[in-house]
């Protein structure tokens, strides 16, 4: 029997609605065997086991975990889960509001603008926002630290709010209309997602509105209408009371054999994900299921004793969380078009190997699980496929017209070799059922970067040069390459600049491999036959927009590109002039390039102004553009500049930049003024061009 996973705003189930049923499976003396019950759908490894009711659920579970279970209890998942998913972590630093304010004097009036003319994030997909550090709605900055959010009003460059009630941890902002939500992966706890929504309507005096606790670590945060959609993995063993070797009176044998007493006697209070509402004055409500048990599926190959779930929050109207649909599995990369989430992991078993184990030492598939979003915040259970080979991240995925696109990496261990694809699911009752696939792209690499435009698809591999592959997609049933360019270096990060035009951010490498620091390159790939990069310009250094997206800027009204740069991280190259090398100040900097018809030229660069040159470097960190000015965000100041002259018109900063972490050098940059001139791009050098025949 087929069933959809769904879960509406009513739908949301007291943990204690299912102690009845759960007592009664702890009783029974069958709990090593599979469940029999649940139905299935799928295929391969992908394939999903659907529960009916909670005792089915809890026996999975404890048969799943009896398997695994060690005299030190049950291994934590993947090393990715330590990081908190694809947010990026906030610093820490507490200098008060007064601070803030002492150091915004002396303000000039920003240019009017006419309308809502701005950037906002940086987003895969359009209608499709992402967690991020900042957000702006034209008119304010709003910058989120380890000591909360600061409003920066554009006009006077002034910080005109400090919220300093989130709890501590790495943060998130999400902004629609006049409700700001802060997502928080708490320090305190590796299992506590925290959502703090705010009434900024009055910039000046924002509000709490709610705030809930989510039990998991969050792996991906996105915003469409108005609903945030957050997926978390809670790893739910964790809350087992096992017992270790070192304990007193135990050894291994009698540990293990309390750790098998411990699961068996679990019930499913004890495994399934919580969510709890935090009063205003910092009252605990009541504990609930973020969940019911007939909610949760499990991929028929064991993918974690964790549950990977979708929460959704309805920022307009400011209601408590709901736990749209779960799956025992880890999640690892996240994709979201506007109307589907696709959650892609590997099986645990691969991911916890051990070199006694009998796992085969292959690489396994990439499991890919698809959820329809509907309204109110629901999330439907669509279907389940797999791929062979690894995910880069969640560029790798894309959809187009009902069917999935995947960019993957596939790696022989015992050889060394690899091979890249591009292959098509499309969803068949609860089937992602592959249609159609092309191999043989970068043998012997790996995949560097990929995007997917409309029905064309790039893909860059990398080893000693960087083929630049160009596949048609039209035919989704029949995948094709049509052309291939071969350059040195690499693009780690590709995004379309207008008609034809292509523009990677990556590292310049000799004919060795060797990286020469980061470049950009401009590539014409109006004939698929025959890509050709037509423009490059050397910048020198590493940049954050090398491996996060929302770092890069290109604002397509005047060409204008931005990227935060760290220069003395890798020059340019004998006799090259590095625009990297003109960031002098350890408060940071960008440079700012320019699209001109089909040249890429070299503008400038931004830098932030320090007080105390110790040495201390805090990278920049986004770049927006707001009326005429870019706008640039660091830890600790953020800078309004004119975009035409690249002169500042004022700035604010607040606390000191070893408040938020440093980079340290030897010895402190020694901070002098340089004339900001144009700089050409450099010419091509030589490239390979493979032609395939239609």
């Amino acid at each position: 029997m087929n069933r959809t996973l769904t879960l509406a705003a009513a739908g949301l189930l007291v943990l204690a609605g299912c102690s009845n049923d759960s007592k009664s499976s702890t009783d029974s003396t069958n709990t090593t065997l599979k469940p029999s019950g649940p139905s299935t759908g799928g295929f391969g490894s992908s394939r999903l086991v659907f529960f009916d009711d909670c005792p089915d659920l809890l026996s999975y579970l404890r048969t799943e975990a009896l398997e695994r279970v060690t005299a030190w209890g049950l291994n934590g998942g993947p090393y990715y889960y330590l990081s908190g998913g694809d947010g990026v972590a906030a610093r820490e630093g507490v200098p008060t509001a007064s601070e803030d304010q002492a150091e915004s004097g002396g303000k000039t009036t920003a240019p009017e603008a006419a309308g809502p003319d701005y950037s906002g994030t940086n987003t895969q997909e359009v209608g499709v926002d992402e967690g991020d550090v900042v957000e702006t709605n034209g008119t304010h900055v709003f910058v989120v630290g380890d000591d909360g959010v600061r409003i920066i009003a554009v006009a006077t460059a002034e910080v005109v709010a400090l919220i300093d009630d989130i709890p501590g941890g790495s943060h998130q902002l999400l902004l629609d209309g006049t409700r700001l939500l802060v997502v928080t992966q708490s320090y305190n706890s590796g299992e506590d997602t925290i959502v703090s929504l705010y009434d900024v309507a009055d910039p000046g005096s924002p509000s709490l509105i709610r705030r809930s606790h989510l039990e998991g670590r969050l792996v991906a945060s996105r915003s469409i209408d108005g609903q945030a959609r957050l997926v978390l993995t809670s790893t739910i063993a964790t809350r087992l009371p096992f017992v270790y070797p070192d304990q007193f009176g135990l050894d291994e044998d009698r540990a293990l054999e309390a750790n098998k007493a411990v699961i068996n006697e679990s019930s499913i209070e004890e495994w399934l994900p919580r969510y709890f509402d935090e009063g205003g004055d910092g009252s605990y409500g009541a504990m609930n299921a973020s969940l019911d048990c007939s909610t949760v599926a499990a991929p028929r190959d064991f993918a974690g004793l964790g549950i990977s779930w979708i929460a959704s929050v309805d920022m307009r109207a400011g209601t408590s969380p709901i736990g749209a649909a779960g799956i025992v599995s880890y999640g690892d990369i996240v994709y979201a078009s506007p109307t589907s989430i696709y959650l892609a992991t590997v099986p645990w078993d691969w991911n916890n190997a051990v070199p006694e184990s009998d796992v085969a030492p292959t690489q396994p598939p990439t499991l890919i699980h698809q959820f329809a979003l509907g309204a109110g915040g629901s999330a439907t259970y669509v279907a389940s496929g797999e791929v062979e080979g690894q995910l880069l991240n969640q560029f790798s995925m894309s959809e187009y017209e009902g069917d999935l696109r995947v960019a993957t990496t596939l790696w022989d261990w015992n050889t060394g070799a690899s091979e890249s694809f591009v292959q098509v699911l499309r969803p068949e009752g609860t089937e992602l059922v592959q249609i159609g696939k092309v191999g043989g792209l970068g043998v012997t690499e790996q995949i560097y970067a990929v995007r997917f435009m409309g029905t064309q698809a790039y893909v860059v591999t990398f080893r000693q040069t960087d083929p630049l592959y160009v596949i048609d997609l039209a035919d989704p049933t029949n995948p094709r390459v049509t052309g291939e360019l071969k350059i040195p270096g690499y693009s780690a990060y590709l995004h379309p600049v207008g008609e034809g035009l292509l523009l990677g951010v990556g590292q310049n490498a000799d004919l060795d491999g060797r990286t020469l620091g980061t470049q950009m390159s401009l590539f014409d790939v109006s004939d698929p036959a025959n890509p050709q990069q037509i423009s490059v310009l050397p910048i020198g250094g590493y940049s954050e927009a090398e491996w996060d997206h929302k770092a890069f800027l290109f604002w397509p009204e005047d060409g204008t590109i931005v990227i935060p740069v760290s220069p003395l991280w890798g020059g340019c190259g004998p006799a090259v002039d590095c625009l990297a090398g003109r960031v002098t100040s350890s408060g940071g900097g960008v440079v700012v390039a320019q699209l001109q018809g089909r040249t890429l030229v070299g503008r400038g660069t931004i830098q932030h102004e320090v007080q105390n040159d110790t040495g201390c470097w805090n990278p920049l960190q986004r770049s927006m553009v707001i009326g005429s000015e870019i706008v640039t965000i660091g830890f600790d100041q953020v800078q309004f500049t004119d975009r035409a002259t690249l002169t500042p018109r004022d700035s604010v900063r607040w606390g000191e930049p070893e408040m938020y972490g440093c980079y340290y050098y030897a010895t402190p940059i020694e901070v002098t003024p340089v004339e900001e001139t144009p700089v050409e791009e450099t010419p091509v050098e030589e490239t390979s061009v493979t032609t395939y025949a239609p």
